[in-house]
């Protein structure tokens, strides 16, 4: 008789995890705190209160953890951070058939709370996504994700770049003693006719100083003539007069896809040339740009501007500007241009996705 009752509990026992498991969850939401050596991650299911934070020590417990979440709930969405790890997390959770965010970093409310520690980020992040796939876009700042192809050719555009800032910071170290030893400053001073003209001038002891540097430099010169040239022979098509294929290309490597945007507003964001402000009830006041976006357009933008100012006269943004431009006041210049390369980046967005042709922007083609 005990057995046969014994049987029985077992039996409904059994019973019971078996409906537990029938029932899912609607959606489990875990916010992920990435770092190389550890993941803490954060769970929220439906609307209950996000639970006590794990930790795992690598990449591939994380991803085992997330699998089993399937189990329990008919979708699982997984949110993290971008940083120096990149976005291999993200396509391993594609491929799982997870869904997956990336966001900018934001610790404002750790900073307000003056308390900050990898749980509090996680247990943020899930707090963040649960708003926003609750209807808040501005819960999070969601970042472009680009394909392994896109990420590749951003990257040969950024090494360029990267080595462009190395030559500058070691011409300025030597440019710096020059400067200490009374010698004054001097342009380009490791490549050869002025490096010529400079030994005449210095003792021994610093041109031997200088030496140290001037093969360094002189190599990546060679190195970044090289680079620019195989980025202006990887554009393709026709461009404006003034805009230079190697710099269309990088522009291009960085906005990743010109298609991702719906208006106009969102190229000029992009390039973080929209002006600050700050506004309430009836007053309104507007300041410098926010220079929120990426860096490296906003460069490649406002180089182009000074070239389209010289070979694109007729331009539309330009002839607005000209009475300021050709003004003496420096400060309302770079307004100017900052103003036409706002213009400008928006025109590109709709050349590229054919918006509006050259011939209505009144801007001169030529081919690539």
């Amino acid at each position: 008789m005990q057995k046969d009752t014994n049987a029985a509990l077992a039996a409904g026992t059994q019973e019971r995890v078996k409906n537990q498991k029938a029932i899912q969850a609607k959606r489990i939401l875990i916010g992920v705190d990435v770092h190389l050596r550890s993941y803490f991650a954060a769970r929220k299911v439906d609307n209950a209160a996000v639970g006590v934070v794990s930790r795992f020590k690598s990449q591939e417990e994380l991803l085992l953890y997330v699998e089993k979440q399937k189990a329990y709930a008919q979708e699982v969405v997984v949110l993290y951070e971008t940083g120096p790890l990149g976005y291999t997390l993200y396509r391993a959770l594609k491929a799982a058939g997870v869904s997956c965010y990336v966001c900018a970093p934001d610790s404002s409310q750790q900073q307000s709370k003056r308390r900050k520690n990898d749980a509090i980020d996680a247990r943020t992040l899930t707090g963040n996504l649960f708003n926003y796939l609750s209807g808040n876009p501005k819960a999070l700042q969601l970042v472009r994700i680009p394909t392994e192809e896109q990420e590749r050719v951003r990257l040969k555009s950024r090494q360029h770049d990267q080595l462009v800032k190395e030559r500058k910071r070691l011409a300025a170290q030597g440019n710096s003693l020059l400067l200490a030893q009374g010698y004054g400053s001097w342009k380009n001073w490791w490549r050869p006719r002025a490096f010529s003209r400079l030994s005449q001038l210095i003792p021994e002891w610093i041109k031997q100083l200088l030496i140290s540097w001037v093969d360094v430099l002189r190599s990546l010169d060679q190195t970044i003539a090289k680079s620019k040239v195989m980025l202006a022979k990887s554009y393709r098509g026709p461009r404006p007069k003034g805009a230079g294929a190697a710099s269309l290309f990088q522009l291009g490597s960085e906005v990743l896809d010109w298609g991702l945007y719906t208006n106009r507003r969102q190229p000029g964001c992009l390039a973080g040339m929209v002006p600050s402000e700050w506004s309430s009830g009836g007053s309104q006041r507007q300041g410098p740009i926010t220079k929120v976006g990426v860096p490296a357009i906003r460069r490649i933008i406002t180089e182009m501007v000074w070239r389209i100012i010289l070979f694109q006269p007729q331009y539309g943004p330009v002839q607005k500007w000209k009475p300021v431009l050709e003004g003496p006041n420096r400060a309302l210049k770079k307004k100017a241009v900052v103003a036409i390369g706002r213009q400008l980046m928006v025109d590109l967005w709709q050349l590229h996705t054919g918006r509006a042709s050259a011939q209505e922007l009144n801007l001169i083609m030529m081919e690539g």
